[in-house]
């Protein structure tokens, strides 16, 4: 009879409110035994306001063991519950559709790490939070009977623009454009009225 294989698996989500069994982990990051994701720059967490240009940002992968190790990244949907919690979706949904990764793939050496680019497209107006999440999955740590798949999460968010943002998604845009229609229609404007005056004035001067 086939011993029976149990799979286990572990998630964290970085910055993920209430969720204390990760308050041992580097507050920058996520780890395992045997590897780590981070965002850049030591932050906890992806956070933009929403633009009407693509946004450039990178995650770290580090492998802690002292052998190659390959680990796959993807970008899921996340949503917010009401309790502050975040839950993780289908690849490629919400906002994880925006999300663009540099590579799917990353295969470290012993202590090895990589910075891996990310590119969030424009979404467009934005009204309220919207959440993805970049996760990685390594090899599988395998043991008589047991077959171990981890899986570590970072939030990737994207705000409402602030206040007077020059980056405030395709309202911005439409305004700005709404703008530049309003200028060229008043200089049309005014460019008639001068010649409307020029006219009049050469006929009054001719009787």
């Amino acid at each position: 009879m086939r011993s029976r294989r149990i799979r286990h698996y572990a998630l964290v989500v970085v910055a993920l409110c209430g969720l204390s069994a990760v308050a041992e982990l580097p507050a920058d990051g996520v780890q395992t035994a045997r590897f780590g994701l981070a965002a850049s720059g030591a932050r906890s967490k992806i956070l933009h306001a929403a633009s009407d240009q693509p946004i450039h940002d990178s995650v770290l992968v580090y492998n802690r063991t002292g052998s190659s190790l390959t680990i796959s990244l993807d970008v899921v949907g996340v949503t917010q519950k009401a309790d502050g919690s975040y839950s993780l979706g289908a690849s490629g949904s919400g906002l994880a559709h925006d999300v663009q990764l540099q590579t799917r793939s990353v295969t470290l050496p012993a202590k090895g790490r990589q910075t891996v680019g990310l590119t969030i497209n424009p979404v467009g107006d934005v009204s309220s939070s919207e959440f993805a999440a970049v996760t990685a999955v390594a090899g599988r740590a395998s043991s008589p009977g047991v077959s171990v798949t981890e899986r570590l999460a970072v939030l990737v968010g994207v705000t409402p623009p602030a206040a007077g943002s020059s980056h405030g998604g395709r309202t911005t845009h439409a305004r700005r454009v709404a703008v530049i229609v309003a200028t060229v229609l008043l200089f049309a404007l005014v460019a008639m009225l001068i010649a409307w005056l020029t006219l009049r004035r050469r006929r009054t001067t001719a009787a």
